[in-house]
Parts: C-alpha cells; structure tokens; sequence
C-alpha cells in the first residue's frame, strides 16, 4: 500500500494497493459505471458487457496477471489491470469514476502498473484504447503510440464463399493454439487459453495441416489466427457458419492491418458497428493473420 511515492507522483489523498479477490464486485462496478459514461460522452450505441463476464475476465487478470486500484475516501475510484506474456504488456484495464477523472488520481496508477510489468520482464508494452481522448493521451504519455485502428463488425453473413476442398475444422488443442499464437501472436499465452477453455474452440485444418484456429462465445469470434493469409477468407467461413449454429448473427473486431478479414466482412455483407485504437511501444506479431478476442485480453 502507499499513499504517497513521489517518484511516480501519487496523489497524497488516495491509498494504492494491490486488488483483491473480494474487491471484484466493486472494481467491476467502477468499470461499468465508466464506460457508460464514456459511450455517452462518445455516443456510442454498442452493447455494454454482461456483468457475470467482466468479474471473470477480472478475476483472470488477477490471478494472472497485475490488477491495482485507487481509493479515495474508502471507495475503489480507479483500478488498472495488465497482463504479461513473455516480453508483452497488455494494459487490460484503466478506468476511473466520472468526476474522479482529471485529478491526479489514474495516471500514478497506470504508471505503477506499467513498473511492475518491467519488473516482470514486459519489454513491450500496448493496449486496446477506446475512442476517449484523455484515456488516449493518458497512454500516449507512457510511449504507447497509434499502430492501427481495431474495427468492430456484426451481422448476419449473406454471401459466405464455398470452402476449398480440403478444408474442414476438428476440436482445438491447447497446444495447437500456443504453437500459433507464439507465431503470430508474439507469445503462446498459455493461461489465457486455458481462461478460454469454457468456449468453444476449433482448429482449421486445409489438406490435413493445420491452417489456423478460432473461439466461439455466443456469436462472437475471437481470438482466431491462420498460418497463411490466403487462408483468411476459409477461416473465416469455417468459423461464421459454426457461429451460427448458436447464435442469429456473428462479430469480430479486426486489426486495421488485416486486409482480408476486413474485406471479408464486407463481402459477406456484416456492418461496420465501431472502432477502437491499437496503441503500442513496438510493432509485434503478425496482425495481418488475427482477430483478438476483446479488450481484455487482446
């Protein structure tokens, strides 16, 4: 705990401490009330997410990763959350009540958090930004810098193409997904597959071989990666039409370096519903071949 540690400037009136399991209700609180206020701020009309699955994603990035919060006066008024995979930071989380933004209160912690992620070992560090433009000063100002837009698209597919002969999907393996995501997603991130574990999650196989993966929760797709970009547009098919066995329509979010799932998306007749920012000290991976998951766990 501290109250004051000049060498990142914490505000002398709020305590910072780690976070807690029992905290979990009240930090999700924070961030829903937050990002209400943000979409009507922005107005923005997308959907806010179910509260049973922030606490979970939460409780993920507790257990694995470095979750910190701010109180003032006995309440959570910040929290900031961030998971380190090999040498990648990802700021999973940052917010702070309306009113309490402005004050000196959530940048200290944003820096604490990004400290402990170089104490682990994080030599990259990025994030999933909304549209807020303090919130993307506020990142900026730790060196995560524009690499590309993160567009959201939903709908009913109209035109899904034919699947080459060869192409088929079979059960995912935890080891599958590590060996691509290590890949084309920079590391293998091995406790966030086994968080994803309850989903439904399949393999691409073109021809015998494994041509990429995908998840499935109630519509949405992510995260999904393929070995070869030719291959975006199968993917994508396999993965659209198991979605909707389950669900009316399908989403994704697509990096805005990857071409072929964002022609895909038009092709097939899906909409574009919002956008976000990737914000990063470094460029990493291979977006051109990735859909991530959310901005929990990017």
């Amino acid at each position: 705990m501290a109250r004051e540690k000049d060498a990142v400037g914490f505000n002398k009136d709020v305590l910072y401490r780690a976070a807690r399991s029992e905290d979990l209700p009240e930090m999700t609180d924070v961030f829903l009330t937050a990002l209400g206020d943000m979409y009507s701020r922005n107005n923005i009309t997308q959907a806010i997410p179910p509260r049973p699955a922030v606490i979970a994603a939460y409780g993920h990035i507790l257990s694995t990763g470095i979750f910190r919060l701010a109180e003032l006066d006995g309440r959570i008024a910040a929290i900031a959350g961030a998971v380190v995979r090999d040498s990648l930071w990802y700021l999973s989380s940052f917010w702070a009540l309306p009113g309490l933004q402005g004050r000196n209160i959530g940048m200290p912690l944003l820096r604490e958090v990004r400290e402990e992620g170089v104490r682990a070992g994080a030599g990259i560090f990025f994030t999933w930004s909304s549209v807020d433009l303090t919130a993307m000063a506020s990142y900026m100002k730790t060196g995560m810098v524009p690499g590309h837009e993160i567009l959201q698209f939903e709908g009913t597919p109209l035109r899904l193409p034919a699947l080459p002969a060869g192409f088929e999907s079979a059960p995912l393996e935890k080891k599958t997904a590590m060996a691509l995501d290590a890949e084309i997603r920079g590391t293998a991130r091995g406790p966030d597959h086994d968080h994803w574990a309850g989903l439904a999650g399949r393999r691409a196989i073109k021809n015998g071989k494994v041509a990429g993966y995908y998840y499935i929760n109630r519509g949405a797709i992510g995260p999904a990666a393929w070995t070869d970009v030719a291959d975006a547009a199968s993917v994508l098919t396999l993965a659209c039409r198991e979605a909707l066995d389950t669900a009316s329509a399908v989403r994704y979010a697509a990096p805005g370096v990857n071409h072929p799932a964002i022609g895909f998306a038009f092709d097939t007749g899906l909409r574009l519903v919002g956008f976000s920012h990737f914000l990063t000290t470094a460029p990493f991976g291979r977006m051109d071949r990735y859909l991530p998951p959310g901005p929990s766990l990017c």
